[in-house]
């Protein structure tokens, strides 16, 4: 065989060598993919670690590992935000300050501007107390050159939310809704936040805005919600029974009020409505109620004095049948309603019965007690000399015997509706060192009290804890302790020494007792019996006088 020729062993060279280079090529190009996605696992997998770390309570170890964010390459804002977190959560206000501030102006000084890394440190700055109060302009001047991106609506509610007057905050909101619609914002709950708060400053300072305005503002926020429901699947009276609220709370264009009501009654009746109603396990008829409580506040508000009672008697919740009702802020409204109404009508016997209930529930309507002064003064003409303070003590005395009756119907419900799990054990240590476990209680009936520094209704609820802790207190069977979810000692002591509960209080910084006992929500309240067994739990602040824990135990007590 002839060699080949130059020309073709040229040819053919020049394609061997086009052909590895494709394979060199390719395999390069496969390499750097796979380079990419072990970077970006890893940089998952940091953020992750960090958590992991401080969801176990081993907060010291968390942050050793989230040092490794500030030398990621490429830059991993994941891992960031997780150390900022943690940071935050450990120390103190001005400690967290001194570490978090500095990282963020580092990362904006040597890092490309993305929107990726201005939306990481404007979030690393709301970690910090004060929110938005920790930002500075220059970066929320930044946020705002995104138009219509989600930094740019983070940008002015920001703003808003770090204005001091209500003139400034609401040019802020008004904003908002003038530079975005519902269709085109990026977050659409945010979007929809600025009009919530529109509306709160109106009704903190109605000179901000006028009657004409507001109306339009009602309506423009109806026709967003509604847009926002539709999105989400959600119940469309949610959008109409806010803007009749709305319109009831400023008294404006209730004619309009109505004209909503009759556009959510005829919604109500659709299969589509029906659907996402229960699928968001609502009832229809509940919301059905709720829409004829409604059209009676408005012909109250109408001075429609008998139609409105009549309306609100129909629709009236059952104040004897619900512990949790005494405490609801809507439910005392809606009997001071209804103690006007029948003042207006002239049953006065009925109007002081509901103002009663208004005033003497645990959050007393503010307008029920002179509801109840014109009430006197009423039935004084007719009936009796007595002096008004007279008047008042029969009114609570007969109130209390009322609310004695009710709470013996309650008694029964919580004290049969026992779980039967066996309890999970745990051994948790005080700040001084001392160490509790549930299996060395054995034989007592435990309650545990979960709760957090953070949290409001924790701290709401513990002069209700402390009468159930002095009810016991010279029983030997009885243990009553605190358990801390989830937070580190420094800010646990920092809690006891500003509250001083008399039974000890368990750090349970991995929040072991959280996962074993499903808690969903604080305070939460755990009730075990003498075998170990777990019986009972409470969720929430709706104690009265130590009630139902108090029952609860004595139930235990008595096995």
């Amino acid at each position: 065989m002839k060699l080949l020729n130059r020309p073709i062993r040229s040819a053919l060279l020049l394609c061997c060598l086009s052909v590895f280079g494709v394979l060199f090529w390719t395999r390069g190009i496969k390499e750097a993919f796979a380079a990419s996605e072990e970077g970006e696992r890893k940089m998952q997998n940091l953020a992750k670690q960090i958590e992991d770390h401080q969801k176990s309570g081993d907060f010291d170890k968390a942050l050793e590992i989230s040092q490794r964010a500030l030398k990621s390459d490429p830059v991993d804002l994941a891992a960031y935000d997780a150390r900022w977190g943690l940071i935050a959560k450990m120390f103190s206000e001005e400690d967290a300050k001194k570490s978090i501030i500095p990282e963020i102006e580092a990362l904006l000084r040597t890092h490309p501007e993305t929107p990726e890394l201005l939306n990481a440190a404007h979030w690393g700055y709301r970690q910090l107390r004060g929110g938005a109060q920790n930002i500075p302009n220059s970066l929320f001047d930044k946020m705002l050159q995104y138009r219509k991106t989600e930094l740019h609506l983070l940008a002015l509610l920001g703003l808003a939310e770090r204005s001091e007057g209500a003139s400034q905050k609401w040019h802020y909101y008004q904003r908002t809704i003038d530079e975005f619609t519902a269709s085109d914002a990026p977050e659409l709950s945010w979007y929809l936040l600025a009009y919530e708060e529109m509306l709160w400053l109106a009704e903190e300072g109605r000179s901000l805005v006028s009657d004409d305005s507001l109306d339009e503002l009602i309506d423009r926020y109806l026709k967003a919600h509604l847009f926002y429901c539709q999105q989400t699947q959600s119940w469309f009276g949610w959008a109409y029974t806010i803007a009749v609220k709305s319109r009831l709370k400023f008294n404006i264009r209730l004619d309009k009020a109505l004209e909503t009501l009759e556009r959510a009654e005829i919604r109500l009746t659709e299969e589509e409505e029906q659907t996402w109603i229960k699928r968001g396990k609502g009832s229809v008829e509940e919301k059905q109620k709720e829409l004829s409580r409604l059209r009676a506040e408005i012909y109250l508000r109408q001075e429609r004095w008998k139609e409105a009672h009549d309306g609100l008697l129909a629709n009236a919740p059952d104040f004897s049948e619900s512990l949790w009702a005494r405490f609801d802020e809507n439910v005392t409204t809606y009997f001071w309603m209804l103690g006007w109404s029948a003042e207006k009508i002239g049953e006065w016997e009925t109007a002081r019965r509901y103002y009663a209930n208004a005033h003497f529930a645990p959050k007393p309507h503010p307008e029920a007690q002179t509801g109840l002064e014109r009430v006197y003064h009423q039935m004084a003409r007719r009936q009796t000399t007595d002096t008004f303070e007279t008047f008042f003590k029969d009114t609570e005395a007969e109130y209390r015997i009322r609310e004695a009756a009710d709470l013996e119907k309650f008694r029964p419900k919580f004290i049969a509706n026992r779980l039967n799990k066996k309890a999970t054990d745990f051994q948790l240590e005080t700040l001084d060192g001392a160490t509790y476990s549930l299996s060395a209680m054995a034989g007592k009936v435990v309650l545990l009290d979960v709760g957090a520094s953070w949290c409001g209704h924790c701290i709401g609820i513990m002069p209700e804890v402390k009468l159930v802790y002095k009810h016991f207190s010279q029983n030997d069977d009885v243990v009553v302790l605190g358990i801390n979810d989830g937070e580190t000692p420094q800010k646990v002591r920092k809690f006891l020494d500003e509250h001083q509960q008399p039974w000890p209080v368990l750090l349970d910084q991995n929040q072991q007792l959280r996962k074993a006992y499903q808690i969903k929500g604080l305070p939460f309240f755990i009730v075990i019996d003498k075998a170990g067994n777990w019986q009972y739990n409470f969720l929430g602040s709706h104690l009265v006088n130590g009630q139902p824990l108090i029952w609860m135990i004595e139930a235990l007590l008595s096995d």
